[in-house]
């Protein structure tokens, strides 16, 4: 099978609106050249001509570029012919599937969680959430994952910023415990349900980001808790955060992780 022919001005000029969006501040040539392992010459042509189509705009003062109107529509327009379901349902169904367990993904509402999707496992043990239901965020992997992006005075608005309602002898007992909690969960990367809403449960999540690096949701696997269970929440923590920054990159996300460093 023939190898695709790519044209190369055409490459480079994606991977220049690439960069400069990941960057998401404005950029001189200077820092191009430096960064971008391209022709000198080559770069000022593309970057004139991406002006020329506002794909990008250039700031006289401060000698930068920076993404221009037309970039937001073209981004815009994709994002408004797909939603959350149909994006998210194919790596639900591909998680359950390696997994045999069953696969959540909810939205906050008013602070608490709502289930919005859910793929169910084929083990004989399975959760009971459905589809519609609302739960809380500080005891539930998904409200968690959510959490864990928000900034302190939101998280605090949510929970109260005290004593927080106990659902079994595991739930976090208070707003400085969910905050340590929360922090564990940025740095690993994922937030885990260690049987904190139901005696018998224990869920991983990770959070959905949109192209401003918004959680617009989040995605758990949830399984019946056994002994073996801490065997396999290092695999099930892998599936479910590549499948939440795959998700999140559908989205417009640009970021290599979905946490940002802990601000206290």
């Amino acid at each position: 099978m023939n190898e695709p022919k790519i044209n190369k001005a055409v490459s480079r000029a994606v991977d220049i609106l690439e960069y400069i969006a990941r960057t998401k501040e404005s950029v001189t040539l200077a820092e191009l050249n430096k960064n971008m392992d391209f022709p000198k010459s080559s770069i000022f042509d593309i970057m004139q001509t991406l002006v020329e189509k506002k794909m990008l705009a250039f700031d006289s003062a401060s000698k930068s570029y920076f993404l221009d109107i037309k970039s937001f529509e073209i981004g815009n327009a994709f994002l408004s012919k797909n939603d959350i379901h149909s994006i998210a349902l194919p790596y639900l169904k591909n998680i359950s599937e390696q997994t045999s367990e069953t696969v959540f993904m909810a939205v906050e509402n008013n602070g608490m969680i709502v289930y919005l999707d859910k793929v169910e496992g084929t083990s004989p043990t399975r959760t009971t959430c459905n589809i519609g239901d609302r739960n809380s965020m500080h005891c539930t992997g998904l409200g968690k994952a959510m959490l864990a992006t928000y900034p302190i005075e939101k998280i605090r608005l949510i929970t109260g910023g005290g004593a927080l309602l106990a659902h079994t002898k595991n739930t976090l007992k208070s707003f400085d415990e969910l905050m340590e909690d929360l922090k564990k969960t940025r740095k690993r990367g994922y937030s885990v349900d260690n049987c904190e809403d139901n005696d018998y449960v224990f869920c991983v999540a990770c959070p959905l980001l949109n192209v401003t690096g918004k959680c617009i949701a989040a995605i758990s696997i949830s399984c019946v808790y056994t002994p073996a269970v801490a065997e396999k929440t290092e695999l099930y923590s892998q599936l479910i955060s590549k499948a939440a920054l795959d998700i999140s990159n559908k989205f417009g996300f640009l970021g290599s992780a979905l946490f940002e460093p802990f601000q206290s």
